[in-house]
């Protein structure tokens, strides 16, 4: 199982937010690259990045740290604003592996298939809900839509895993939903990677336990309350 840490990006700047609330923002580094460069030493080997300006603003807006951290020789997935096809064509270009796809996993089914035709293997969907319902721009609008429906629909476009995020939980240290993850899991027939409440190493093992395909770590590790290496080392333990 992978271990992921997670870079929120605003203005250039390593940031972690409470539910998903841009006005609960705190800044952890002016400097994303050299933070991603720590979480490879730690043994991680994929990083997911957040645009949140971009997830703001329907297009991609934090480039220039995004090259600097797919520089650092990281797996890199990044998620934000990526609503046109050549948004996609842009992230990647920049030297990220993966291209997350959220609120057009709902909105631009067709983009999301025509994306993972272009590029296949690398498109994954964000999922995000607040009480079992899918949340879309940023987290600020609800869709009235079931997360497992979404996941089901991406998996027929061709999409081969799915990052849930518990809203409520992210930011809050409330514990990963690893349940509710796997059950997305079965029930989608989609890989499923949990987000939001990571607390600590129970969580990474819960979701070990779940048989999820990774769990996403973020302020927990800004917080030090879970050692990178230590989760990496669990998450691959028999």
């Amino acid at each position: 199982m992978l271990v992921i840490p997670a870079i929120d990006l605003m203005d250039g700047q390593v940031v972690r937010l409470r539910k998903g609330d841009f006005a609960t923002r705190t800044v952890y580094s002016d400097r994303p690259a050299e933070m991603a460069a720590a979480f490879l030493r730690a043994g991680a080997t994929r990083i997911h990045v957040v645009d949140l300006d971009g997830a703001r603003a329907g297009q991609p807006m934090n480039g220039d740290a995004v090259r600097a951290i797919a520089a650092t020789g990281a797996e890199v997935e990044v998620g934000g604003g990526l609503r046109r096809i050549e948004d996609v064509e842009a992230v990647l270009a920049l030297g990220v592996r993966l291209a997350v796809l959220g609120t057009a996993a709902v909105e631009r089914l067709d983009l999301v298939r025509e994306a993972c035709a272009r590029f296949p293997g690398r498109i994954v969907t964000g999922i995000d809900a607040r009480d079992g319902e899918v949340t879309v721009a940023g987290w600020k609008q609800g869709t009235g839509l079931p997360a497992v429906e979404v996941a089901r629909r991406v998996r027929r476009a061709g999409v081969a895993l799915v990052e849930y995020t518990d809203v409520a939980r992210d930011g809050m240290f409330s514990g990963v939903d690893a349940e509710g993850a796997a059950r997305l899991q079965a029930e989608a027939g989609v890989a499923v990677v949990a987000s939001g409440g990571v607390a600590s190493l129970d969580d990474v093992v819960a979701c070990r336990r779940a048989g999820l395909a990774g769990v996403i770590v973020g302020k927990a590790l800004y917080e030090k309350r879970i050692d990178l290496a230590e989760a990496v080392r669990l998450a691959g333990a028999d």
